[in-house]
């Protein structure tokens, strides 16, 4: 405490963390970060830093559950979901139509 009546923190406090080796994929939180470095770790609501093996980060990747989409998505035409053209649209567009050009735009006086 100093004298003024103001409690002052410590810089030196270190960060409370733990290793994680999970097994399971569903184990990794919603949101996470990643250092510089590369090294992927996450946050607990008390703080504690929780960093993610490389190892089980990898085994992930092999993972059923990353074939799947996520459930929650949008439904975006030609994005999250295959482009639907419907057949008489198709029918319609004519790429043979004559289109009036505006030629008079491109007459140059010699």
């Amino acid at each position: 405490m100093s004298s003024n009546g103001t409690t002052s923190i410590g810089l030196n406090c270190p960060i409370p963390s733990r290793f994680e080796q999970s097994k399971d994929w569903s184990q990794l939180p919603d949101s996470y970060s990643q250092t510089p470095g590369g090294t992927l770790f996450s946050t607990t609501p008390g703080g504690t830093r929780i960093i993610y093996d490389r190892k089980f980060l990898l085994e992930c990747r092999n993972s059923p559950i990353t074939r799947t989409p996520p459930c929650c998505l949008p439904h975006i035409p030609g994005v999250t979901a295959p482009a639907l053209h419907p057949l008489g649209k198709l029918k319609e567009m004519d790429e043979n139509k004559d289109i009036p050009a505006d030629d008079a735009q491109f007459v140059i006086d010699i």
